[in-house]
């Protein structure tokens, strides 16, 4: 499995919405208000929709990056390039503060 052993499998009795096959286990608990499909037709999809990750070994454009001469707004340190052009308005954060702030 592309997931490695470590990740938490749900046991579940459910049809593939596309194919029909039987789904026995997946790797998240199905909430029931959304088609799920098997792991062939999940494939067969990230292949054809191209972007993102897992998709048959495309990638993404990189990401445009905008030099900047700014100071991060959480812990002072030096801020040379971010994924967007700051508008001056709001505070501008380093990685690490970022993450910090996402997990709360």
């Amino acid at each position: 499995m592309a997931f490695g052993t470590d990740r938490q499998m749900y046991d579940v009795d459910l049809s593939c919405a596309k194919c029909g096959a039987h789904i026995s286990q997946l790797p998240f608990q199905p909430s029931g208000d959304r088609p799920v499909y098997c792991s062939e037709c999940n494939r067969a999809f990230r292949q054809t929709r191209g972007g993102g990750m897992g998709n048959g070994g495309m990638s993404r454009p990189p990401r445009q990056m905008y030099s900047v001469n700014l100071t991060c707004a959480g812990c002072g340190a030096a801020i040379t390039q971010l994924p967007f052009q700051p508008s001056g308005d709001k505070p501008v954060y380093c990685r690490d503060c970022m993450q910090a702030r996402r997990n709360g």
